[in-house]
Parts: structure tokens; C-alpha cells; sequence
């Protein structure tokens, strides 16, 4: 017979810790953009656009892809543990002494 323990405080935890690395991807994109503002006020030719546009569209679009990742998994975490402390507490009702 499988076990099936449950450690709220981990998943809390765990569901925390993937939503805070995915805001805090979200702000060093927010920072790119903002240099990248700078940038190309000064240093302005052909070179400096296709460096800008290049990190814009390659670069930033997979931190961005990255970053909902890290949220669906933040999301899929509390689902879980949502269900489970549901199923729980309808468990622990069930009991009568």
C-alpha cells in the first residue's frame, strides 16, 4: 500500500517560493527593457537596433516564457493543496468517536 503523507507547510512553501522567482524574473525583465531604453538613447545606428531588437524578441520572450512557467507550477501547487486539504477535512469529519 502506497503512503500518502502530505507536508502543508513544504507545498506552501514550495507554491511561494515558484511565484516569487517568477515575479522577480518578471522585474529583471522589467530592468532589461529599461536599459535597453537607455541604450538606445545613447548608441543610436543600425547596430545598437539589432541589438535591441534582438534581445527584445529572443531573449526577453523566452525570460517571459520562463516566468509563466514558474507561475503554472506556483498554480498547480496550490490547486493541489487546496484538493488535499479539502479531501482531508472531509476525512477527519467522517471520523465519529
Amino acid at each position: 500500500m502506497a503512503v500518502n503523507y502530505i507536508d502543508y507547510d513544504v507545498l506552501n512553501d514550495g507554491e511561494k517560493a515558484y511565484a516569487n522567482q517568477a515575479a522577480t524574473i518578471r522585474e529583471v525583465i522589467s530592468s532589461i527593457k529599461k536599459m535597453n531604453e537607455a541604450l538606445m538613447q545613447g548608441w543610436s545606428n543600425e547596430t545598437a537596433k539589432a541589438f535591441v531588437q534582438r534581445i527584445d524578441t529572443d531573449h526577453v520572450d523566452k525570460l517571459e516564457k520562463a516566468s509563466v512557467a514558474l507561475d503554472e507550477v506556483s498554480s498547480y501547487i496550490k490547486t493541489y493543496l487546496a484538493n488535499r486539504q479539502e479531501e482531508d477535512s472531509q476525512g477527519a469529519g467522517a471520523i465519529h468517536g
